[in-house]
């Protein structure tokens, strides 16, 4: 029962944010156009940020100062895109070494990452996925973005991975906790934005525990204020502060975040 309430609260909220307000569709649509032909030596992307912590769907994944990197290939057309994403904590206590691949056509998107944190995990072999050992969580997302409206949806699901739960019998089992979001942008100017989100989980699984707290309910509500920096009148650095509340947890936290290139 305490499932169905959450899912129809949850439906609620994400009823309750779409609106008819409108901002260009540049800045909404993520996907490129199908026609666009680029140069081939655009189709590989290296990427680094540095924050003052690690914010994921809700969870602080560290407190600690870090840098990300992600190391991508593109296709002309914007459907398909594979890579590496590594993460890393100044104290040393977090690290992270992911696999992504995503899919992208008129507004859906579907991605699927190994995610790899293995800072709980000393003992941990790269290429272990067994669930009673391993440092891996297989995550897939299937999203949608408005056309019209600066809306987005997304669904997550762990399909394998640590993630698990202990049975009736006594057996270890897969938990598929779900996450679910929706993502709005309040205000979009020519440097600056602000968004907002809201985000619930939940477990398949015969129990209240999931991945992301010890019950379903709201574990994510933020908002997100992305700028881009003019430094000396020379180049732009996009920087963007999250804010986020997780009742589930009972904890919040901000994030600021520096894409340096």
């Amino acid at each position: 029962m305490k499932k169905i309430n959450f899912i129809f609260l949850l439906a609620v909220l994400l009823a309750g944010k779409v609106s008819h307000a409108q901002v260009s569709e540049e800045n909404i649509v993520e996907e490129r156009n199908e026609e666009e032909v680029e140069d081939d030596s655009k189709l590989f992307h290296f990427n680094l940020q540095l924050k003052n912590m690690h914010l994921w769907k809700g969870l602080h994944v560290t407190d600690a100062p870090m840098t990300a990197v992600d190391l991508n290939y593109t296709s002309k057309n914007g459907f398909f895109k594979a890579g590496v994403w590594g993460g890393r904590g100044f104290n040393g206590d977090y690290t992270e070494f992911d696999y992504y691949v995503s899919f992208m056509h008129n507004g859906w998107s579907l991605a699927i990452w190994d995610i790899n944190n293995y800072s709980d995990f000393p003992d941990a072999k790269i290429f272990d996925y067994d669930r009673s050992a391993t440092s891996h969580f297989i995550d897939v997302t299937l999203a949608y973005q408005f056309q019209k409206v600066p809306l987005k949806l997304s669904w997550s699901t762990i399909v394998q991975g640590r993630d698990t739960f202990i049975n009736d019998e006594g057996q270890l089992r897969n938990a598929y906790s779900n996450y679910v979001e929706a993502s709005y942008v309040i205000l979009d100017k020519s440097n600056w934005s602000l968004s907002g989100l809201v985000g619930g989980s939940w477990s398949f699984a015969p129990q209240e525990a999931h991945f992301y707290g010890d019950e379903p309910g709201i574990t994510n509500v933020g908002f997100i204020y992305n700028r881009d920096l003019n430094i000396f009148d020379k180049f732009t650095l996009p920087v963007s502060a999250t804010a986020s509340w997780n009742p589930v947890q009972d904890y919040g936290a901000i994030q600021v975040a520096f894409n340096l290139f």
